[in-house]
């Protein structure tokens, strides 16, 4: 089994066109994401309505689906090419969407898998890493138990992050999703004390050790020991586990990154007045994600920024406060953590708990009696290419190996060591197979193009107020409305899902150059379409006399196919036209789905794909008459995209009245910009038009050749 069949096991459902993705560069969202999630794939499925089909493409990759939707730092939106135009297409906020509206479709996939392997996994630790090998290994029909030493599983996505960011529920729904294929597991079970590491590899024919860093880094200054002076893990583990820790009404938080944020937000919550914090970081260095800081800061969180740790001081097991002395510098200039000090110029900030958030390493006690070996700077050995331990059938995964990085990096590990240990337990050389190089990706959009797209606002997420969300542990983030997201959707150009030439059949005929409102083609022996420039519009394909060009990211044809299903239900007897009504899914929003029911919507990416022979197909399919619905040339996703469209509908018309079929029965409307409901109204209106001409009773059952 090589690389590609594994793949095609572990991944329930692969996007349209996934096969010659793989062969070209990726978008640079689907490049910046560890686990390569084909956000491309799944954007433009939620702007046609395709809820289910966008969950299949999102968890095909990513079994922790529901957390990254909500806590992931969407370095996928980071790399968006639209912020060269605007602002980023918001993806974590839309995969949430789409997570959302289809849970009932989500329970339905639920059910176990074939045990067909004779063979065991067990793994330690259930987060992101531990549930994304042991969800793989399922599938490849292994028996896997999963070992914690928590009550729940999730590991630190249960036991640290605090509930204000991801609810109990949605951590629950990925897990119920893993756990019916079929897998075991054991929880309060501690490897080391519980039950020894070298009893599970004599148990297991391998083991995965996917602890992660669950242990809290401390400080090495006077007055931390007694009373008022907290770790962070331990502390968010006891809101974790619906305790409230005893904190004072002045905290102070030291460190800088997400989990200091963590922490000193929920104090805020436990009802703390007055919380700050203090890091050796600059406001621009601090490594924590900076909507996060903006959050913290509109709940009335301080920020002292550039001092370090000096004592805290106390007035016997009171803490009356944190000593600090300034930072000089916190790198040096080979550009490693290195801080350096002003040991003369100190500063005092009073409070009377401490919270040390200063970073998380991993607890090593199952290592005990175990021939695991630790290498000369106290980490576990391990080789990354294979994912495996100093000991034969003992893996590695997660941040306990990478250090500490973000639940989708920690998904992709666990996948690497799944495929690691299947090859392994079928005596195959997985550093041999195993894939080490990244895939190249698209550059920025070209600025001769990015001049040609219109801006459009990014449709921003609603949180609760600030004085409102600090008082509760609540989900503070509202999702996007249906509408919201169905137009946030259509801002994705569509990168890397464009337009591919067969060389074989493409006769250099100069038509998808000319055409091009982009100049994407660049015709020489044959035609290329050069995807850095291409925006997957899909005019090209129509117009091309050969039928050369295909869209990577859809069928051009698909259409012709699903017509004979979507319009069945025509009836026969009926006092209202029956529409075929090609609708522009940009700028739709939920309007546009939620048209009378003799309108037959056929969603298009955009009108500029719909094809004579399309609208032809739809008349001898007993419609009355044929709408392509656009969004108008003012809004348009796409240049030059009108006076194409209307050619074809001329065409088709001087066609459909050698056929003995009123020209007018084929129209192109556009939505009007100013009205209330502005698809129901130019629609209705063409309706009032087929009215005037006539119902065609005699309709063809026939399939149209």
């Amino acid at each position: 089994m090589n690389l590609e069949e594994i793949k095609n096991v572990i991944q329930r459902y692969r996007p349209y066109g996934a096969d010659i993705k793989e062969t070209r560069p990726y978008s640079p969202c689907r490049e910046a994401c560890p686990a390569n999630t084909d956000v491309q794939a799944y954007v433009g499925l939620i702007a046609q309505g395709r809820y289910n089909e966008a969950f299949d493409v999102i968890t095909s990759v990513n079994p922790v689906a529901s957390v990254c939707s909500l806590i992931c730092h969407h370095p996928c939106e980071q790399e968006c090419r639209r912020g060269a135009i605007d602002d980023p297409v918001a993806v974590r906020q839309l995969k949430r969407f789409a997570i959302e509206a289809s849970r009932d479709y989500r329970r339905s996939l639920r059910k176990p898998v074939d045990k067909t392997r004779n063979k065991s996994i067990g793994i330690v630790g259930s987060g992101p890493s531990g549930l994304a090998a042991g969800s793989d290994l399922a599938s490849l029909g292994y028996n896997v138990t999963i070992y914690e030493r928590h009550p729940v599983l999730g590991g630190m996505l249960a036991m640290a992050i605090p509930p204000y960011r991801l609810p109990r529920e949605s951590i629950n729904e990925d897990i119920d999703d893993i756990l019916a294929k079929g897998i075991d597991y054991v929880t309060n079970c501690e490897i080391g004390k519980d039950i020894k590491l070298a009893e599970l590899t004599k148990k297991h024919d391998a083991v995965l050790i996917a602890i992660g860093l669950a242990k809290s880094r401390s400080l090495g200054i006077p007055g931390l020991e007694g009373p008022g002076v907290l770790l962070a893990i331990p502390f968010l583990e006891d809101i974790a586990r619906g305790k409230k820790p005893a904190i004072s009404d002045n905290v102070l938080v030291i460190g800088g990154g997400n989990v200091a944020i963590d922490v000193a937000r929920s104090a805020r919550r436990l009802g703390a007045a007055n919380v700050s914090m203090v890091c050796l970081e600059s406001a621009l260095e601090m490594p924590a994600w900076k909507w996060e800081v903006d959050e913290a800061l509109e709940e009335g969180i301080a920020i002292h920024h550039r001092w370090g740790p000096k004592a805290v001081r106390r007035d016997g097991d009171k803490v009356l406060g944190l000593e600090l002395k300034k930072v000089t510098s916190v790198f040096d200039q080979q550009g490693r953590f290195s801080p350096a000090y002003d040991e003369e110029t100190t500063s005092f900030i009073a409070a009377n708990t401490i919270i040390i958030t200063i970073g998380q390493m991993s607890d090593y006690g199952l290592l005990v009696d175990s021939p695991v070996k630790l290498d000369e700077r106290g980490r576990l050995q391990w080789n990354p290419a294979t994912q495996m331990s100093n000991v034969p059938g003992v893996f590695l995964a997660g941040e306990v190996v990478t250090g500490p990085g973000s639940a989708i990096a920690a998904v992709e590990s666990g996948h690497r060591a799944a495929v690691a240990m299947h090859l392994y337990l079928q005596g195959e050389n997985a550093e041999a197979i195993m894939p080490a190089e990244k895939k190249t990706k698209l550059g920025e959009i070209p600025e001769e193009v990015a001049a040609r797209i219109a801006c459009e606002k990014r449709v921003s997420i609603r949180h609760l107020a600030a004085d409102v969300r600090c008082h509760t542990f609540e989900h503070f983030e509202l999702g996007y409305t249906e509408g919201e997201a169905l137009i946030e959707a259509g801002r994705c150009r569509g990168c890397s899902g464009g337009a591919l030439v067969d060389t074989k059949k493409c006769m250099a005929c100069l038509t998808c150059q000319r055409i091009c409102p982009y100049e994407a083609p660049l015709v020489q022996a044959y035609s290329e379409i050069r995807p850095d420039l291409c925006q997957a519009c899909g005019l090209c394909a129509p117009e091309c006399p050969a039928q050369a060009i295909t869209m990577v990211s859809y069928d051009i044809r698909q259409l012709r196919t699903e017509m004979p299903t979507r319009l069945a239900n025509i009836p026969r007897e009926r006092t209202e036209p029956a529409i075929a009504s090609f609708m522009c899914t940009h700028h739709v929003g939920v309007a546009g789905f939620n048209l009378p029911a003799n309108f037959h919507i056929l969603p298009v990416h955009c009108i500029s794909r719909v094809d004579i022979l399309d609208l032809l197909s739809a008349l001898a399919y007993g419609a009355d008459g044929v709408a392509v619905v656009g969004c108008g040339a003012a809004i348009c996703k796409y240049k030059d995209i009108e006076n194409r469209v209307q050619a074809r509908l001329k065409r088709a018309q001087d066609l459909s009245r050698g056929l003995g079929i009123e020209s007018g029965r084929i129209a192109l409307l556009n939505a009007m910009a100013d009205a209330e409901d502005p698809y129901l109204q130019v629609c209705s209106g063409f309706a009032q038009t087929l009215l005037q001409l006539g119902l065609r009773t005699a309709r063809s059952t026939s399939a149209h050749q």
